[in-house]
């Protein structure tokens, strides 16, 4: 932060992205060089994926909702809600294209240029794209959409196959539903597969030789074609490769070739997102059924895919624990029209049961095999056997299998890191298991108790628990026990967030109640945090901005507190605007 932040900083609130956004993205590269260098090119890949969920699960529905803004906005109304998601997440995406159109050597020398030109001054977000122009001789004027256009694009692809020619043509195009902007400039690095499972060798026509198995086409206009040549057979596209553009993949897939992919697919971001897309039709499906009050049944092909890709030995365990782990709810609330939060919490436990109780056995062989034997030190590949071994028991323990529970229990008592023990912590918490669940709770509580940081922990996990039981106390009854722990205070905001902030944002099939009680324990929460610390208000008001998104009979408890929180006098101009934007 000092080179990108301090000693180049911005000329105003504006271009808050050029330090931010290069910032971001500056440390993505170096956490994953970092991971890279201990644990290959799949911890890379780790590390790519853990930041493009929080982009989707976080940018992109701002992207859709009412505080939308570009990556520049040139407005505000309170300064203290310009440090977004979009400023920062999408900021640094901005720049990663950059980085993936001129390649790192150009990259690079563009950043150099841009230290001579301007270190120690406060420069504008068009002086640094001027540099990167600069430096590599390319016009980048229509890059600079992306500076100050709002919302996610969406790409649309189409792959025609002309055996007779062995010719492969494939059609891109880019458009916005609700708006008519300039067309982007959006990098789509891809490859094509081959029946085999191999990645093609790729020549567009018109070239003399083949360019390599992996190409990064530029679609500036609405529409393009790129037709590939001397394809021995049908390809299987393998597009937005590492996610190479921060859009939406529109692209009809069926179920076999998404399985086709999840063990195929030479690039570790799209074999991670073949699995996601897989999961998140048989998911929505589930919460369509739930919401009807039919029968909730997994496909067998499904988990027979899954196993698949947990007993592939090839694959290095901390891949196969976030290619393994289930869609954040934010995400999947996205994909739903009305988004119903109850079905898809009811979908969601049907799953995780089916894929506990149908790979039990595969399950606790791994969690054997996976054990971290000596004294605990931190290496990439140590941690990605623990992430795979905790995400074995979340499945065991949420389908209530006996050994699992009992693993979960020894895992807790006999850890000598936090790791495995908040993880095993978790996953009792997240069973039918309560008393083993409350007996952890109660000795996390009295080993912690005088850590802050880690009883965060303690309180979120709480927080976010699903109701695996008839006889769980409901979320909300506990989290209104917990504002009164000695260890909470509405004046701290990381207590704020560990707790309240948990239950609102990432607990929504208990914070979407049909009573509406969910609801007005946000809007007292709103009062209290406002009259202390209007900022972190501000952050809980956006919980509820896509309330129109919601079933009819959530939308209007949801509005109704709304409304009655706008209509307060002493509602601050951070959370006013908001609230006001919400309402619009």
């Amino acid at each position: 932060h000092n080179w990108t932040g301090n000693r180049v900083t911005c000329r105003d609130w504006f271009q808050l992205t050029l330090k931010e956004g290069l910032t971001v993205f500056r440390d993505q590269q170096f956490s994953a060089d970092m991971l890279a260098a201990a644990g290959g090119e799949s911890a890379r890949a780790v590390k790519r994926i853990e930041d493009v969920r929080v982009l989707r699960s976080a940018q992109f529905p701002e992207d859709a909702g009412p505080m939308a803004h570009p990556i520049r906005p040139d407005e505000y109304q309170a300064i203290d809600n310009f440090y977004t998601a979009t400023v920062y997440e999408k900021g640094a995406e901005v720049i990663r294209m950059l980085h993936t159109v001129l390649g790192p050597e150009g990259f690079r020398n563009g950043m150099d240029l841009y230290f001579s030109y301007h270190d120690g001054e406060a420069v504008t977000c068009d002086d640094f794209v001027e540099a990167m122009s600069e430096a590599n001789g390319v016009d980048l004027d229509q890059f600079m959409h992306w500076y100050s256009q709002r919302g996610t694009p969406r790409v649309r692809a189409e792959l025609a196959w002309d055996g007779a020619a062995q010719r492969a043509t494939l059609t891109l195009s880019q458009h916005r539903p609700d708006r008519d902007d300039q067309p982007l400039h959006i990098p789509v690095a891809l490859g094509l597969i081959g029946p085999d499972g191999q990645d093609m060798a790729l020549r567009l026509a018109g070239e003399a030789a083949a360019g390599g198995t992996t190409r990064v086409l530029s679609l500036v206009a609405a529409q393009q074609q790129f037709v590939f040549e001397d394809l021995a057979a049908a390809p299987v596209p393998s597009l937005l490769r590492g996610f190479s553009a921060p859009v939406i993949l529109e692209i009809e897939e069926d179920d076999a070739r998404l399985a086709f992919r999840m063990a195929h697919d030479s690039d570790p971001f799209n074999r991670w997102d073949a699995a996601q897309r897989y999961m998140v039709r048989v998911i929505l499906d589930l919460a369509e059924a739930a919401g009807q009050g039919g029968a909730l049944a997994v496909p067998a092909a499904f988990i027979d895919a899954f196993r698949a890709l947990l007993d592939d030995a090839r694959l290095d365990p901390a891949f196969r624990a976030v290619a393994l782990a289930l869609p954040t709810e934010a995400y999947l609330l996205e994909q739903m029209s009305p988004a119903d939060p109850a079905a898809l919490r009811t979908a969601l436990i049907a799953l995780m049961r089916a894929l506990g109780t149908g790979l039990a056995d595969d399950w606790l062989r791994h969690d054997a095999a996976l054990d971290v034997a000596g004294p605990y030190r931190y290496h990439p590949a140590d941690a990605g056997r623990r992430a795979l071994r905790n995400l074995g028991l979340r499945y065991l323990c949420a389908a209530g299998v006996d050994e699992g529970i009992a693993r979960a229990r020894a895992q807790f008592a006999a850890a000598t890191n936090m790791t495995e023990q908040f993880g095993a912590l978790a996953a009792l918490v997240n069973s039918p298991a309560g008393e083993a669940a409350a007996d952890a709770l109660a000795r996390f509580e009295h080993r912690f108790g005088g850590d802050a940081l880690v009883m965060d922990k303690w309180f979120a996990v709480q927080a976010s628990a699903w109701h695996w039981h008839d006889d769980a106390p409901e979320v909300l009854d506990r989290v209104e026990a917990l504002s009164a722990h000695p260890a909470f205070s509405l004046a701290n905001p990381n207590k704020i967030y560990a707790l309240l902030g948990t239950y609102f944002r990432a607990n929504p099939g208990a914070f979407h109640r049909p009573d509406g009680a969910g609801y007005r324990f946000w809007a007292a929460r709103i009062r209290d945090i406002n009259a202390r610390n209007p900022q972190v208000a501000a952050r809980m008001a956006r919980v509820l901005e896509h309330w129109r998104r919601l079933t009819p009979a959530l939308q209007s408890l949801a509005r109704a507190q709304i409304e009655a929180l706008v209509a307060d006098a002493a509602l601050s101009p951070d959370v006013r605007e908001v609230l006001e934007k919400a309402l619009v």
